[in-house]
């Protein structure tokens, strides 16, 4: 496995080296130590470069990275400008940070290190007069992230959640659309020994009036996630599969609907979901 430090031994490479890194450790304090309150201060000392990116975000806990690429693949074949953001890499960190199919290169990463530094330090100051630490690693390559992409123009941006997904780093967005790929048992101890707790953590990407898309097929689980839309007006496409026929259809309601299973229309195979919300991204 390779990293900026590989090429160089300049300071913007050891600064995010030594950041705390919670993908490197056992022990993950979730609850106590993931901070949307310390991302939201970083990104506004970086202007906010969020707030400018049309974003899908994706949540899950099997699925979401290839459905993130395949998603991204999408988009730039419609001729969209796309950025993608995932986690974590497999050979070089430049892989987490994706534009139009290309990663980042080297000496890019290194100068949006450098352009995140000063901000991260401060806060780093900030926080340690007070007994705590400051943005970990995962918050300063997202916001790295974030940076590239204003910086490059996408039209297009897909987000992939790292743990979780009410306190990650990447829920400071404001999406397009909210996708949920599926929901089982994994990082029990940081997201809950149930599906119902798993599904709340990852149910917390979902903002109001944000349309949502959920793979999720146990009762148990897709009940927390319909339940979560705070708006009458919200919709939920939910896909389900039919174990007699298998054959995947989907079911499009609004609150509730989907969890009662009324008044939903099945469109598997003819026509188009009710209230249909179209995603505009710009110009290819």
């Amino acid at each position: 496995m390779t990293s900026p430090s590989d090429s160089t031994s300049g300071s913007p490479a050891d600064f995010l080296l030594h950041r705390i890194n919670y993908e490197r450790t056992l022990n993950v304090p979730y609850r106590s130590d993931f901070k949307l309150d310390r991302m939201r201060r970083l990104m506004h000392l970086l202007g906010d470069p969020q707030d400018s990116l049309k974003a899908i975000h994706i949540a899950g806990t099997k699925g979401k990275g290839s459905t993130a690429a395949m998603i991204a693949a999408v988009l730039q074949a419609a001729g969209y400008r796309t950025g993608l953001y995932t986690s974590p890499h497999l050979e070089r960190i430049e892989e987490r940070i994706v534009v139009n199919g290309q990663q980042c290169p080297a000496d890019v990463f290194l100068k949006l290190a450098s352009q995140v530094q000063p901000a991260v330090e401060s806060l780093d100051r900030e926080y340690e007069a007070a007994g705590e630490h400051g943005p970990t690693f995962f918050e300063v390559t997202t916001a790295m992230a974030f940076l590239h992409f204003r910086q490059e123009n996408v039209a297009a941006t897909v987000l992939e959640v790292g743990l979780g997904g009410r306190l990650d780093s990447t829920n400071i967005c404001r999406p397009e659309v909210c996708v949920i790929t599926s929901i089982s048992f994994d990082h029990t101890k940081q997201l809950g020994n149930t599906l119902a707790a798993i599904a709340s953590e990852k149910a917390g990407i979902i903002k109001p009036h944000i349309p949502v898309i959920s793979g999720v097929l146990a009762p148990e689980p897709r009940a927390v996630i319909t339940a979560v839309h705070v708006s009458p007006n919200d919709s939920c496409l939910v896909f389900r599969t039919h174990r007699r026929r298998r054959q995947s259809r989907y079911r499009w309601s609004p609150r509730g609907e989907c969890a009662t299973g009324q008044k939903c229309l099945e469109s598997g195979d003819v026509g188009h979901p009710p209230r249909t919300q179209r995603v505009q991204f710009g110009r290819p």
